[in-house]
């Protein structure tokens, strides 16, 4: 996970900035010259499509890389990206961090490293939409936030981000209505619980099985998001 030191130690300013809930950190249109890195908090990266509908591409947290994800400057960002809970976003000029990549080559694995894990959620997030059933992609989805937003209690993992049944939707490439249908259905057959707008896995192996889809596709528990 990378922190200020190892920006510090490898001779690049930081510039280190504080985020509130819905803040955008960059927007489409802004300049490509910087990558940037989650020192803490959740951000959501997503891009408006069709008739001014979300759809959630990454959401990241504690360590996330983000911003376009190779060293060359190229023109304009082109998606969204948004504070979810109160974060720490430290930003390098690209130009300055191709320099150091030419220097040190440890400072550069463990660069590459960050952004081959960013790429592979990427991946995974296209993956997971070629599911066809919207409680599939749901299950999907609420199985990996749990794996990695998940706090363990005595009744069940309660996941540590609240979400609404819209953004879900915009994480599936779904409908609020549709969403909350499933929802429901969980909630009804006890697999899930909703407390406060966070919601509680009960029972994993029900919504592993949901999880799998009439396609017999299996979950193997890898993140996707």
């Amino acid at each position: 996970m990378f922190g200020l030191d190892d920006f510090e130690s490898a001779g690049l300013r930081a510039v280190e900035r504080r985020f509130a809930p819905k803040d955008a950190i960059f927007t489409p249109g802004d300049p490509d010259d910087q990558l940037y890195f989650l020192l803490s908090g959740t951000v959501r990266l997503y891009k408006i499509y069709g008739d001014y509908k979300e759809a959630t591409t990454a959401l990241l947290r504690d360590g996330g890389v983000f911003g376009k994800l190779n060293l060359v400057e190229g023109r304009w960002q082109d998606v969204f990206a948004e504070a979810v809970t109160e974060a720490r976003v430290a930003s390098i000029q690209k130009a300055a961090l191709e320099r150091v990549i030419k220097r040190d080559p440890e400072f550069a694995l463990k660069l590459f490293s960050s952004l081959s894990e960013r790429l592979r959620q990427s991946d995974e997030v296209i993956e997971s939409l070629l599911h066809r059933e919207v409680s599939t992609r749901l299950a999907t989805l609420l199985l990996n936030l749990g794996e990695r937003f998940g706090e363990d209690g005595q009744a069940g993992v309660l996941i540590g981000v609240r979400l609404t049944h819209q953004e879900l939707a915009n994480m599936i490439a779904s409908t609020r209505e549709a969403v909350s249908k499933v929802m429901s259905e969980l909630q009804r057959d006890g697999v899930i619980e909703s407390r406060s707008r966070r919601v509680a896995i009960l029972d994993r192996d029900a919504l592993a099985k949901r999880a799998s889809g009439p396609s017999g596709l299996s979950v193997d528990g890898q993140v996707r998001l």
